[in-house]
């Protein structure tokens, strides 16, 4: 049976505080190319960003004060395309984070591309930037138009950290770790393991190097088909792993002692940025609860940059403290996140056993009755069943299948994320 495919998607908006997001941006109508298409996406962005009474002001904005980008393509054979265009959009250092990934026939029919942003709302000195581009031995250089980590503030002195998806590249070679000719003789799953190990390595350094005190959610993106269930299991398993409480000994070692490429190149732990006040990551001593797994959602696509297989993409947070809870509902499983300056940060799992067909219905009454969600909050829906029409502001992110903590595979996974303006 042909799997029923996803209707039109209305771009939507919505302001988040000090921040406003514009979803689902599509331009099917402009012709059936990737670079039409993104061309018409680019004009659009640049119209609604110019228009006043927007995002919670009346002054225009520019793309300068875009911070993080998502792009999902129908095949990575358009990246080029798209990229030629979209590198147009951005005139100033510090270009937005972004993720990039191919959702195959999930997207929309007609659609090549679709762009949501999310938008800074406070000053331009406010924010800061990370961005490598040259080789390094502690992270990869950018292989696009954009930033590693963008930090922009939320309130008083807490700061929301978009980081790039990061995919397992050699920070020294920037080739894909695992795919030499004397890898590829290995078991699949120490290949894939390391390239996970890697890839959210690079998260966590560039985590260490904005001073992330801890993060409040993270994207595993997969691909594959064979072992993908053992894949999204794994990618939790280490997730899990890395927010588990070590003893002082251990912690003195770097994230867990976790290091990919030190163990060939040793020595290089100089090169690494330093801060001051760099915090450990993940910072037990901001949490005021026992909660201490952040939400995680392994969503499969059909493609990722460089043929990769995964790809950590993560939200992260500077703060002086924060409340987590976790519970098991009707539906699956909650994790809310509260900070003390007025962030909420809810993690929805709706599981495949309680909505196998109708996860709209679903989606529809949950959000509904989540007291999190108001006009002023940004909400993120990944799933892979289409839906007819989504009621409320909301970006979503069409896939092939979503699994939660435990390697749970769900109908669908839900961001909801609210805070107010910067002071």
């Amino acid at each position: 049976m042909k799997k029923s495919s996803w209707g039109p998607l209305e771009m939507l908006q919505s302001t988040n505080g000090g921040t406003w997001v514009v979803a689902n941006i599509t331009a099917p109508e402009a012709g059936p190319g990737a670079a039409e298409q993104m061309k018409a996406i680019a004009e659009k962005i640049e119209a609604i960003l110019a228009s006043t009474g927007h995002g919670g002001g009346n002054a225009p904005r520019t793309t300068a004060d875009i911070v993080f980008t998502t792009v999902l393509l129908r095949s990575m054979a358009d990246f080029a395309l798209m990229n030629g265009i979209y590198v147009s959009l951005f005139k100033k250092p510090n270009p937005p984070a972004r993720a990039t990934v191919a959702c195959g026939d999930s997207l929309p029919e007609g659609v090549k591309v679709m762009v949501s942003a999310v938008v800074d709302l406070g000053p331009r000195d406010q924010r800061q930037g990370l961005h490598v581009q040259s080789r390094s031995y502690w992270a990869p250089a950018n292989i696009g138009p954009y930033s590693q980590a963008m930090s922009v503030p939320v309130h008083g002195s807490e700061q929301m950290v978009y980081i790039a998806g990061q995919i397992p590249l050699e920070p020294a070679s920037m080739e894909v770790m695992g795919t030499s000719p004397a890898a590829l003789t290995r078991p699949w799953v120490e290949n894939y393991s390391t390239r996970a190990v890697l890839s959210l390595q690079h998260l966590w350094r560039i985590g260490h190097a904005m001073q992330v005190d801890w993060w409040l959610g993270a994207v595993a993106f997969l691909t594959g088909e064979e072992h993908i269930e053992t894949q999204a299991r794994l990618a939790w398993d280490l997730w899990a792993r890395m927010h588990a409480r070590q003893e002082k000994d251990e912690e003195e070692d770097d994230i867990s002692g976790l290091d990919v490429w030190d163990i060939k190149y040793g020595g290089r732990a100089h090169e690494q940025p330093t801060t001051t006040t760099a915090p450990n990551l993940p910072n037990f001593e901001v949490i005021h609860s026992d909660a201490l797994i952040p939400a995680f959602f392994a969503v499969q696509i059909e493609e990722l940059p460089r043929g990769c297989d995964i790809e950590w993409q993560g939200l992260g947070y500077r703060c002086g403290g924060l409340k987590m809870t976790a519970e098991d509902t009707a539906y699956g499983r909650k994790i809310a996140v509260a900070t003390e300056q007025n962030l909420s940060y809810t993690s929805i799992e709706i599981d495949a056993e309680q909505a196998p067909s109708d996860v709209e219905s679903h989606l529809q009454l949950i959000l509904q009755a989540l007291p999190e969600r108001s006009e002023d909050s940004h909400t993120i829906i990944y799933t892979s069943q289409p839906l007819s029409r989504v009621p409320f502001p909301a970006q979503v992110v069409p896939c092939k299948a979503v699994w939660g903590s435990r390697g749970r595979q769900l109908a669908a996974g839900v961001v909801v994320q609210r805070h107010t303006r910067a002071s």
